[in-house]
């Protein structure tokens, strides 16, 4: 009984009614299929799990052992144990890679097929149905995975042999080994695919990179609120404001260049690709003179020559626009108009916008005799807490990435993950940074005055004396915070983001299944969260009996 009163009520109920759902899952063949399709049971998932574990346990042991070398002789036992039994562990593993591959190189193979981009890598064999590596491409696989295993077992080798060492070359060493064991865990973590479940993979690496992200992001708006304004702040910032407006205005004052719509507005209009947006939507929603404020359809062409010549030579093109020095074929001129490239607009704009947001800024601190930087992080938290989340995800995963993409001349082309996990740290951020300073205020002012007394700086005695106090103070709501994070990461869904929940809307799309994916959907996201909770509720636990 003692057993089970240490159990919170919430599994307790889980508890019984596991049988019931094991049952369900095991009696009917929609919810086994469900359930395998929002995990992301992939094919040949089985030998592929049993590779991941193989090589997962090896850098885990790596790790220990180098972990072990901090403590010296006062080492826990298991610690111990685990950093010698890294070497024969490495040597069997390095043995099977060499001698029985099939064993290693399915998850090895999954891995490094799934970071390829499969629509343009050379690597790939597309002559069948399904997608492989071609053989030569497998074999390079196999021997870059044996050549790693059997660098990795010497490494450390050598640093066991090392351990009678001392001086700064031990140290070096094990930090060393330490970021590479890290690095390998990491990597198998957080980077490969797991094709035995790449639904859960996506969902929980959403969950934690974004609940990082969002902390520090968190941090950073807390400490911008600690800003104090001097004696010179509202001279310096304003300053800075007015020479971004002026360095705007600088821009703004560029020479123009003309473009003619020529030809005639019947079938559709060739645009040359580079043409603003703005001057696209006139000419297609005909809001030009003599338009009629009609929708016209509209078309690219590569440059202004070819947009001229599909007047001539497609049927669909009856009329172009193009650089007035373009225009030599002698087409009826329909509407000229003059506008500022993009090269001189864009940073126009950009720079109009930091600047007169910044003046805003330093306004308002002026007034208030806050920190601009004080004002500007107190009003993106509050607005930030006023937006929907799933409003953020879109906003952010759509036109904000693709002006970001075009800014740089696709140089920054991010994928939907990564622009689910920033969307979700910003909009948690703001709460984060709630969170942090209601434990920060928690802490009694005589602290802070107590280290400025030991000649401690601001930094200091915020990073030795206040965040450690604040975060144990914080350590329930902050729980709370990632349980929610994992649930919003199926409105990563929207993007086409494959975690569970777009795995759910596929199989039901395919499978015309009215409950079982939905049931199912919600039977593993109730696990996952208790699950969270327990592990959270024993963090709380270990720094309660910490603080006594």
């Amino acid at each position: 009984m003692s057993r089970l009163s240490s159990i919170r009520p919430s599994n307790l109920v889980l508890l019984a009614a596991a049988p019931f759902i094991v049952y369900l899952f095991a009696s009917s063949p929609k919810y086994l299929r469900s359930l395998y399709a929002i995990i992301g049971i992939g094919e040949n998932a089985g030998p592929i799990f049993a590779g991941f574990l193989i090589l997962l346990a090896v850098a885990a042991l790596g790790y220990l052992c180098a972990r072990n070398a901090r403590f010296e002789e006062g080492a826990p036992a298991w610690l111990r144990v685990a950093a010698w039994a890294s070497l024969p562990a490495a040597l069997i593993v390095l043995a099977l890679a060499i001698l029985a591959p099939q064993v290693l190189m399915p998850f090895a193979e999954s891995a490094f097929f799934h970071a390829l981009d499969e629509n343009t890598s050379k690597l790939i064999d597309r002559s069948s149905q399904d997608w492989v590596l071609f053989p030569e491409v497998v074999g390079q696989v196999q021997t870059g995975l044996q050549i790693a295993l059997g660098g990795y077992t010497a490494l450390l080798a050598v640093f066991l042999l090392s351990a009678r060492m001392s001086g700064p070359a031990r140290r070096y060493l094990r930090i060393g080994f330490e970021i590479l064991s890290g690095a390998a865990l990491f990597y198998l973590l957080f980077m490969a695919h797991w094709q035995f479940a790449a639904g859960v993979a996506i969902t929980f690496r959403a969950a934690i990179f974004a609940y990082i992200f969002s902390a520090i992001l968190g941090l950073v708006w807390v400490g911008l609120q600690s800003f104090r304004a001097k004696a010179r702040t509202t001279v310096v910032y304003g300053s800075v404001s007015l020479a971004l407006l002026a360095i705007s205005t600088f821009f703004f004052m560029q020479p123009q260049v003309s473009y003619v719509l020529v030809g005639s507005t019947e079938a559709r209009i060739a645009i040359v690709r580079g043409t603003p947006q703005a001057q696209a939507d006139i000419i297609r929603f005909g809001e030009f003179d003599g338009g009629e404020d009609r929708q016209i359809k509209i078309r690219s062409a590569t440059d202004a020559a070819t947009a001229l010549e599909q007047i001539e030579s497609i049927d669909s093109v009856s009329g172009a626009f193009v650089p007035v020095e373009a225009h030599t074929q002698g087409y009826p001129v329909l509407w000229q108009t003059s506008f500022l490239p993009d090269e001189s607009r864009n940073p126009a704009l950009a720079f109009a916008v930091f600047g007169f947001l910044l003046l805003i800024l330093t306004v308002g601190g002026a007034q208030h005799k806050l920190h601009p930087l004080a004002v500007g992080s107190e009003f993106f938290v509050d607005t930030i807490r006023g937006i929907p989340m799933l409003v953020i995800i879109l906003y952010i995963g759509l036109p904000l990435a693709g002006a970001v993409k075009d800014a740089t001349g696709g140089g920054i082309d991010m994928t939907n993950m990564t622009r689910g996990i920033i969307a979700i740290s910003v909009g948690y951020s703001a709460y984060m940074a709630e969170i942090f300073r209601s434990g920060i205020e928690a802490i009694p002012r005589g602290q802070i005055e107590a280290g400025g007394s030991l000649g401690l700086s601001r930094w200091q005695t915020a990073r030795l004396i206040i965040l450690p106090q604040a975060l144990r103070i914080v350590t329930p709501p902050l729980g709370n915070e990632f349980i929610a994070m994992i649930k919003d990461t199926s409105l990563l869904s929207i993007l086409s983001v494959r975690d569970m929940t777009q795995r759910m809307r596929e199989f039901q799309a395919a499978s015309f299944l009215p409950f079982a994916p939905f049931n199912t959907a919600a039977i593993f996201y109730v696990v996952i969260t208790l699950g969270c909770a327990s592990f959270l509720k024993w963090i709380e636990r270990r720094t309660a009996k910490e603080d006594r």
